[in-house]
């Protein structure tokens, strides 16, 4: 460390101390946008009539209304654990709904940290409930537009509690409504002991889908007395959300149920049936289900081998078997995958099982107008996504206080996270754009989010350790309605100006497209849709007026690229940055595409040697 940061850390550290423990969780709680349940109490609403009984919300600070902790769905527990969704039982008496339910079962760690844990364990199982968010009460009788958030988090961790949409609501005049589904193996697990011969449904093993299909259910039920339109539903979501979002794109069960979508940072890709299923030795991923229900048994006092384990299950029967699995507690199972080695399990994938979502290669069907819901689409991603994960890495900054970090070698930090942010973006944004516009379908708009703004706190280069980061466009479109104060380390005078014009113009954007299906409605400036790969306008959010690019990713160059960036100081380096790609991403690089190069001579450097 050099003297003037030397000198910065002596000067500020008591102070230094208190910040950072702030720092941290801001930044982590970027892929979940946290908000606080600490507010003044606020006036009751009138009780109000949906489908299972009445119910009482609240004024909000802004001045709108707000309902949360609305079950949809019973509670998924005992025998309705791994099992579909069924809807919320009625209640007589007035239920009070001014407090968030608890999120859904999850470790904690990450960005899990957001929600309160114990024993490492946040949330729990009866968790299927949802917020509503509606601007003041009015004369008009023209029903408002409806936004159903998704939250991200991975499919392993997050909640709907710590999205605030009330500044959506009463500024933009629509409906907000943010769900919780369950989440890790709680949410997708395909197992044959859980199968039943006559209920494909349910075999799927896709309950955390099911979970979000059920809450756009109960919006079509019941979201007219919200004052929204059930005709007019825009589904969106960000990271895993915008994942499963683009899932319901490709899910017959779906239809009808929303009308537009918002892909914010997401993907897609499924797990396979079989790998999901099967145990290691056959084939199988070394966290399927049958190798978590192995070790759940080990955990509860078999202590046997692998083998012998394995033997001693398949005597059970598959009721047995079912019995013991849902009778297992939340901590025994969090454990299981913990033995497999996964602190925060990042097992669960969407099943193609031809039944919650079709069979077939994803981007292929979304070729074709027949083989996908064709709604119109916002799709886009963040030019520094990968950041979010390197800025506290110790392989990229060194760390002081376990929080302050100072870039290693900026040159390198930047090259390598531009590729892998570029990957995202074709991965997630450009090849399936390109995809639907093949199919001469219902209109795309992408976009990618540039903001890197941020605030220096006690010198901290927070521009460049985040910049334009993975869910950083979150608090932008939801407009900084935090009150918990997470995102203030990077908040100062000078970028206020400009990061709340782009907030406007963002939400302005995101609500005329849930109006009307097209977010231009009404405005002068246009944002181009996406034609064609020849063509392929995607717009640029940053302080700067609206533009465009036609940038498009082109997974072929990125060897050459490597080659030729002088960023990279050496081949050690370059090879580095190509075996990392390949490993995230081999059916764009083969594996054997590493070594067979004769421009970059890798062979000193073995692909197994970088992790």
């Amino acid at each position: 460390m050099n003297n003037r940061h030397s000198t910065l850390l002596r000067r500020h550290r008591p102070t230094l101390r208190k910040t950072l423990k702030i720092i941290p969780m801001a930044l982590a709680s970027l892929v979940l946008f946290a908000c606080s349940d600490s507010q003044p109490k606020l006036a009751n609403l009138d009780p109000l009539t949906i489908n299972t009984g009445d119910i009482i919300g609240q004024e909000n600070a802004l001045g709108g209304r707000q309902w949360r902790g609305i079950p949809y769905a019973q509670a998924p527990l005992g025998d309705l654990r791994w099992r579909a969704p069924l809807p919320a039982k009625p209640w007589d008496k007035a239920r009070l709904t001014q407090t968030h339910a608890s999120p859904c079962a999850q470790m904690s760690g990450g960005t899990g940290d957001t929600v309160p844990s114990v024993n490492g364990i946040a949330g729990s199982e009866d968790c299927l409930y949802l917020n509503v968010y509606a601007p003041a009460k009015s004369d008009q009788s023209d029903p408002l537009a409806v936004m159903v958030w998704v939250h991200g988090g991975s499919n392993t961790h997050g909640s709907a509690n710590i999205y605030d949409g009330s500044r959506l609501a009463v500024e933009h005049n629509v409906v907000v409504v943010t769900i919780n589904y369950r989440l890790g193996p709680f949410g997708w697990l395909r197992h044959p002991a859980l199968a039943s011969d006559d209920d494909a449904v349910n075999n799927s093993g896709n309950f955390g889908t099911l979970d979000i299909i059920q809450s756009l259910k109960w919006v079509q039920s019941n979201i007219d007395r919200f004052g929204g339109d059930p005709e007019r539903v825009t589904l969106f979501g960000e990271s895993a959300g915008g994942f499963n979002t683009l899932s319901l794109m490709l899910s017959p069960m779906a239809q009808g149920l929303f009308h537009r979508a918002i892909v914010q940072s997401g993907g897609l890709w499924f797990d396979d049936v079989r790998t999901a299923t099967a145990y290691p030795e056959d084939g199988g991923d070394p966290h399927s289900a049958l190798e978590m229900e192995r070790q759940l048994r080990n955990e509860e006092g078999w202590s046997l081998s692998p083998k012998a384990t394995r033997s001693l299950i398949s005597q059970q029967s598959l009721k047995d078997r079912a019995d013991f699995l849902r009778k297992a507690s939340v901590a025994d199972i969090f454990t299981a995958y913990q033995y497999l080695g996964e602190d925060k399990p990042d097992m669960p994938r969407v099943f193609q099982d031809g039944v919650v979502i079709s069979a077939g290669d994803p981007i292929k069907r979304l070729k074709n107008q027949s083989e996908h819901y064709n709604v119109p689409l916002i799709i886009g991603s963040n030019r520094d996504e990968i950041k979010l994960y390197y800025y506290q890495d110790p392989k990229y900054v060194d760390l002081y206080f376990d929080r302050y970090a100072i870039i290693k070698n900026k040159n390198y930090y930047d090259a390598r996270a531009q590729y892998h942010s570029e990957r995202w973006k074709y991965q997630g944004v450009d090849r399936i754009a390109n995809a639907l516009s093949q199919a001469k379908g219902a209109a795309v708009w992408a976009y990618r989010f540039d903001w890197d703004e941020q605030a220096r706190p006690l010198g901290m280069k927070l521009d460049q350790l985040l910049g334009a980061s993975h869910g950083m466009e979150i608090p932008f479109v939801f407009g900084f309605t935090d009150s918990g104060g997470l995102f203030d380390p990077m908040i100062n005078r000078e970028n206020t100006p400009g990061r709340e014009s782009l907030s406007q113009r963002m939400r302005s954007l995101w609500t005329r497209f849930a109006k009307s299906g097209d977010p231009n409605s009404g405005q002068t400036h246009a944002w181009f849709s996406y034609e064609s790969p020849n063509a392929a306008q995607f717009a640029i959010f940053d302080t700067s007026p609206l533009e465009h690019s036609l940038s498009i990713v082109d997974p072929s160059t990125f060897h050459q690229r490597i080659i030729e960036d002088n960023r990279l100081a050496n081949v050690q380096e370059k090879c580095e940055v190509w075996a990392s790609l390949i490993r995230k991403a081999p059916k764009l690089w083969p594996v054997e595409n590493y070594s067979e190069s004769k421009q970059l001579d890798c062979s000193a450097f073995p692909y197994e040697s970088f992790q």
